[in-house]
């Protein structure tokens, strides 16, 4: 009898799967937080590995190349990895088994917080070449960056037949290529990747081998990547970088609805008198009505004064309705059922982008809250205004605020414009002017006062007699873009 509870209970340990990792360094990586760092997973190799706690994770094992190890030549590779959801394992090997023993160990049921079934390889320079032979074997999709493939590999695959069967995947690949890798030359790279059944080659512009070593304007990479990584899921996606002027990333963060779409969109910017907030700071209350509607919505940071001036910041709203309209299979949303939304200094942004049709930066709606929509006046204004001009536009001239006032270039051409006003606010009046000059030129608009409200849809929050704005946005967008 005792033999056979020793059994039992040993047969419930092994159904439960492995044990979880009980030595490592705690300390992790010294790189990202959260990380487990030095496990040993066979003959005295390690690993580092990121499973933090919470639902499992997607998981994917990174396989460095001929150079460094793993916390070397790879490591940005992990907050893409990070932001695009998956537990990622950065492994020391020496040989393909040792990489095969590693994924037997990460694998293990029950030892990291990870959905087991969906491994990804990430492999870079001799790497790739490893990750491709295991992938074939076992159906894992990998990703490349500067694969460098031996002359062997090369010719095999070239042949067909079982030589190649055995080692291509037949699983999604990416790869990314510098288009000046004199180290691994991109046309035999790309010609293996053609033999696949399902491969896509980035080619990166003037980037050379090591993609550690790739500049910020080459850097798009790592959306490609997240995309690639998410493929269809839906919800919540932070941090996006749409653009890098001057070698800084501008992000957005998006909400993709579930369902088959295509789905309007609104790309949302950001008020704080051109010179403060972020992508998630005083817009925050339109995120949920915009969800909750199925519309899929784009919220954006933008460079802010002093550090740039008015136009500048134009340029980068610009910049972001290109992205989303390039995008737009990708995240399943209609170009062509595209509005802005801006509050307060950003209502002057979005209403003076509509007014200025530029080439692939068109949108079919506008909402602007509380905007500012005409300089011309400010010189004559208040100190705040009269001291705020040169911040916006450096050495102005009558011309200058009359170039960037919404309110000097109102024709009927215009996209229909929702004006969302507190009357408390003290750009009322302007809104009213602005209001007026609309009707006058017959273009397509509605006014919404929220009596008594004060400045800031923040403010707004909490007051019930105020809260109708919310569901007059939803029906407005729905009814612009006969979306039922």
């Amino acid at each position: 009898m005792l033999h056979l509870a020793i059994l039992a209970v040993a047969l419930s340990a092994r159904s439960q799967g492995c044990s979880k990792v009980a030595t490592g360094d705690p300390a992790g990586n010294y790189i990202v937080p959260g990380v487990l760092g030095n496990v040993v997973y066979h003959d005295g190799l390690t690993l580092d590995a990121y499973a933090p706690e919470g639902p499992a994770r997607p998981a994917a094992v990174i396989i460095h190349g001929s150079y460094g190890n793993k916390r070397t030549h790879v490591t940005q590779l992990f907050e893409p990895l990070t932001r695009a959801g998956y537990a990622w394992f950065s492994i020391d090997y020496q040989t393909l088994d040792d990489v095969d023993a590693a994924i037997r160990f990460i694998r293990c049921p029950g030892r990291f917080n990870i959905e087991t079934h969906e491994i990804v390889l990430i492999g870079e320079d001799t790497g790739a070449e490893v990750a491709f032979k295991l992938a074939a074997r076992n159906g894992f999709r990998v990703a490349a960056f500067g694969a460098k493939l031996s002359p062997t590999f090369i010719e095999s695959t070239s042949s067909g037949g079982n030589a190649a069967r055995r080692l291509l995947p037949t699983a999604p690949v990416v790869m990314f290529h510098g288009a000046v890798d004199d180290n691994s030359p991109p046309a035999p790279i790309e010609a293996v990747c053609k033999r696949m059944p399902n491969c896509t080659f980035h080619l990166v512009p003037g980037a050379i081998h090591e993609f550690e070593n790739w500049h910020p304007d080459q850097w798009s990479w790592k959306e490609d990547l997240v995309a690639w990584l998410r493929g269809d899921k839906r919800g919540l996606w932070k941090g996006i970088a749409y653009a890098r002027p001057g070698g800084r990333d501008l992000l957005m963060d998006a909400d993709i609805p579930e369902g088959a779409g295509p789905f309007p969109a609104v790309v949302v910017v950001h008020g704080g008198g051109w010179e403060a907030g972020d992508r998630v700071t005083y817009v925050s209350p339109v995120f949920e009505p915009l969800a909750r509607a199925r519309f899929a919505w784009f919220s954006i940071d933008y460079r802010l004064t002093p550090y740039v001036r008015v136009p500048d910041e134009l340029e980068d709203v610009r910049t972001a309705v290109r992205y989303v309209r390039t995008h737009a299979a990708l995240f399943h949303v209609d170009a062509n059922r595209l509005a802005l939304l801006g509050e307060s200094a950003s209502g002057h942004l979005v209403a003076e982008v509509a007014s200025e049709p530029c080439s692939g930066c068109e949108v079919q709606a506008v909402v602007s809250f509380y905007g500012v929509y005409n300089f011309t006046t400010w010189p004559q204004g208040p100190d705040w205004q009269r001291g705020m001009l040169n911040r916006l536009f450096g050495d102005w001239t009558p011309e200058t605020l009359a170039r960037y006032s919404p309110l000097e270039h109102v024709t009927s051409g215009l996209p229909p414009i929702l004006l969302i006003q507190g009357t408390k606010d003290e750009l009322y009046q302007s809104t009213l002017a602005y209001a007026e000059r609309l009707k006058q030129a017959g273009a397509r608009y509605e006014l919404v006062e929220l009596k008594d409200a004060p400045h800031g849809m923040e403010n707004w929050e909490g007051h019930a007699d105020w809260a109708f704005y919310k569901q007059k946005l939803f029906d407005w967008l729905q009814s612009t873009f006969n979306y039922h």
